[in-house]
């Protein structure tokens, strides 16, 4: 499983992203995308995930073209900027679902993962009151609950406590050790990426450079 920019370029309102840039991604490796904030980071996983249209370019999937026929990223787990949920839903509603959207979603993995990430006594409050770590870890439970092979991580540490950023690494660290899978993760915090990715990539005045 592969994800390729060809030859992109995108800009919005006067500030360009990209500019004319072709990088491949390759199963098997943790992708840390670094840059300053406003440089485009999430921008660029919008565009692989086919959320956002290059101006010019083309983004594949191995050797399918995205959003040729308005076609998005499969088996795909998302984090990308805000993650919402249905407010008044509780967050074990809002679990249940998701077992409408893939077979691999059960009671049981709903269990694992609320067990996962301690959210036991939670479980029947609503989601507009559960606290910023919560919600997080929720966003990241949809993402890696129907086990995908590629995982677009945006920020994925963004108001955890510390033991759950332990547990979150060690949910990217076990899928970079699979070959037949894919993460690209940002992130503001340069150990989160220094201590996971394999390859580091630095988005600076719409050049992309491996580090």
């Amino acid at each position: 499983m592969t994800l390729t920019i060809l030859n992109g370029s995108k800009r919005l309102a006067d500030k360009v992203i990209l500019d004319d840039v072709t990088v491949t991604f390759d199963n098997g490796y943790i992708y840390g995308l670094k840059g300053d904030n406003g440089s485009g980071k999430t921008v660029i996983l919008k565009l692989l995930a086919g959320y956002y249209r290059l101006d010019t370019g083309e983004v594949y999937q191995d050797k399918t073209l995205i959003r040729k026929s308005n076609n998005y990223i499969t088996d795909a787990g998302l984090v990308i900027e805000h993650v919402e949920f249905l407010p008044y839903l509780t967050l074990l509603e809002n679990l249940k679902l998701l077992k409408h959207l893939s077979p691999k979603i059960t009671d049981e993995s709903i269990d694992y993962w609320i067990d996962y990430y301690g959210l036991g006594k939670f479980k029947t409050i609503a989601y507009k009151n559960l606290s910023l770590g919560t919600k997080q870890k929720l966003a990241l439970i949809q993402a890696f609950i129907h086990q995908p092979k590629i995982l677009l991580l945006d920020e994925p540490m963004n108001a955890l406590d510390e033991k759950s950023v332990a547990l979150t690494k060690d949910l990217i660290r076990s899928y970079g050790q699979a070959a037949d899978r894919l993460v690209i993760m940002t992130s503001h915090i340069s150990e989160n990426i220094s201590d996971l990715c394999h390859v580091t990539c630095l988005l600076k005045n719409g050049k992309l450079y491996r580090q």
